[in-house]
């Protein structure tokens, strides 16, 4: 083609709603954690480069996790941080800090700081036996765990964190509430920022339904049945179309709220569409969603080829918007391309890394015909967990990837909305297909027998509050709101035999007590089967088994 190909880059922002629905307490850190790691710093890096457009998605559960930390909630780890103050731990909370307090990246993170090594190695060395090491040792292990969460940028700017980072050891307790307070106030900078950087056009916000749901499965759970016929159904089925619906409004109201516009397209959940699906997005005013490239191979009967560099045969097939019957537009994403960013790239320097990248999208560039189009490249992947692969928390990759793309006359980076109103979609889809960004199914989240499990725990509890309440959207906002986070999509995925971490027991312990508060609200007590653990026994043993330590290599995608 000639002239230049649109590039649009898409980073999702998403952690689980963490928040405990009997205890208020936050049980996992991730969100404060990703907040001074990675939201923050993944916005600044676009002001260096005020002619660079990007697209973010932030789901709205995601937002009200920060502005709760904002105004100061604690999760267990700030908890029994800050309880080293007083030097008077216990011996479980010492137990958490050995198993959870070295849950970064180890090469890239833990082997470069000397001290934090040293951690580390007393820790292996001690094997577990906490009554060995002294509150000091663990006042330096809040610190150093902390301070690995907070990008180094950040730290760089920061003279007090960069004396700490030099100092290495011997933390004073004043030192544990000046990291934590540094980490607080980035989460409450995050929304803030990313509302200016939208109103100066550099990037668009776009929605995700309000808890993260898988929109197919809540409209009817046999869905899955349409990509994977052996998948293994909950009985009854989940079907409830009204709260996919719901899910949908409630994450528009919330976006404009928090941002002052309603959003115009989405990133539903994991890229999970159907033609159901499809209609509740645009009938809840959404002009456009994303999926996977493998949603449109199999929508329209075709398999996307590429070279011997992994370079698109045909791209005129994928890049481009489609037109969706009943109204509204679907685009898709370059999935070779988006997963090269997210789990290959971080092992190259960044200026082989972008120079893979620019030399796919240049070949199919070279491809596209001129007499078609439009033509947009969409690359869309998680924003948060990735960083932990490259060296330098990926600041090196995304400063050189977003300069050579401003700078190459090949590409241009758009927000999506603003190339959709200039570029119309002209094709129209003569059918969508029911998946997700996963193997263009729905097997991540359903098919399994603890799905089943999962799934039948969760429209039992939902067909009780709908007799004793009604619709979701009337019900009282004590029993609606975990039931909304009951529907998202992360406690499935943890329930999947594809996924394990050492935190297995807390998910599925989060999952059922957002259940159990349903059934106490009424006053009624919660069904046996919802109020024992839903995974396999013998997924829960090998779990207690390893005692969910963190072993040096260990790969993870924390959070």
């Amino acid at each position: 083609m000639n002239g230049k190909l649109p590039v649009a880059i898409m980073w999702h922002m998403h952690q689980p709603y963490y928040r405990h629905p009997q205890t208020s307490e936050f049980v996992l850190p991730w969100v404060r954690l990703h907040a001074s790691k990675d939201y923050l710093h993944m916005a600044r890096l676009l002001q260096e480069l005020p002619g660079e457009k990007v697209n973010f998605t932030m789901v709205p559960s995601l937002r009200d996790q920060l502005d709760d930390y904002a105004r100061g909630a604690d999760d267990e780890d700030t908890r029994v941080t800050m309880r080293t103050v007083d030097g008077d731990l216990t011996h479980e909370e010492k137990q958490h800090m050995l198993r959870r307090f070295f849950s970064i990246h180890h090469g890239n993170v833990i082997h470069r700081h000397e001290e934090y090594r040293r951690l580390l190695q007393i820790a292996l060395a001690a094997q577990d036996r906490a009554e060995l090491l002294s509150d000091d040792y663990f006042v330096d292990l809040a610190v150093w765990f902390n301070l690995a969460w907070i990008d180094p940028d950040d730290v760089a700017s920061d003279a007090r964190l960069v004396a700490l980072r030099q100092t290495g050891r011997g933390y004073a307790r004043e030192d544990v509430r000046y990291v934590i307070g540094r980490q607080r106030l980035m989460a409450s900078g995050v929304p803030h920022l990313y509302h200016r950087l939208e109103h100066d056009g550099q990037l668009e916000l776009l929605t995700v339904p309000y808890y993260h749901p898988i929109l197919p499965l809540l409209i009817d759970s046999r869905s899955a049945l349409r990509a994977d016929p052996a998948a293994i159904m909950p009985d009854p089925p989940f079907s409830y179309p009204d709260d996919a619906a719901f899910q949908l409004e409630e994450a528009i109201a919330s976006h404009e709220r928090a941002f002052g516009k309603k959003p115009r397209g989405t990133w539903p959940s994991e890229g999970s569409v159907s033609p159901e699906a499809a209609a509740a997005i645009f009938t809840s005013g959404l002009e456009w969603f994303a999926s996977d490239e493998g949603v449109l191979a199999a929508s329209i009967g075709t398999h996307f080829q590429r070279d011997e560099i992994g370079a698109l045969v045909e791209p005129s097939l994928l890049y481009r918007p489609y037109r969706i019957p009943g109204g509204g537009t679907a685009i898709f994403r370059d999935r070779e391309m988006s997963d090269r960013i997210g789990f290959l790239y971080g092992d190259m320097s960044p200026h082989d890394a972008v120079g893979d990248m620019i030399w796919k999208l240049e070949r199919a560039r070279d491809r596209l015909p001129d007499d078609g189009g439009p033509y947009l490249a969409s690359i869309i992947l998680d924003g948060e967990n990735a960083w932990e692969q490259y060296p330098n928390n990926g600041n090196d990759f995304l400063r050189y990837l977003y300069g050579t793309l401003q700078a190459d006359e090949r590409f241009e980076t758009v927000r999506i909305s603003d190339f959709l109103d200039r570029n119309p979609a002209k094709i129209e889809l003569p059918q969508l297909h029911t998946g997700a960004g996963i193997d263009a199914s729905l097997k991540v989240w359903m098919g399994e027998p603890a799905h089943a499990r999962a799934w039948s725990a969760l429209e039992r509890t939902r067909r009780f509050a709908q007799e004793q309440w009604g619709s979701l959207r009337y019900m009282p906002k004590s029993v609606r709101q975990p039931l909304m986070v009951a529907q998202g999509s992360d406690w499935f995925w943890w329930y999947s035999s594809r996924n394990s971490s050492p935190e297995d027991p807390v998910f599925d312990a989060l999952f059922r007590a957002n259940l159990e508060v349903v059934w106490w609200y009424a006053g009624a007590e919660p069904p046996d089967d919802i109020r024992q653990p839903l995974l396999d026994p013998d997924r829960l043993a090998a779990v207690a088994g390893r005692g969910g330590a963190m072993l040096p290599g260990q790969r993870e995608q924390y959070g």
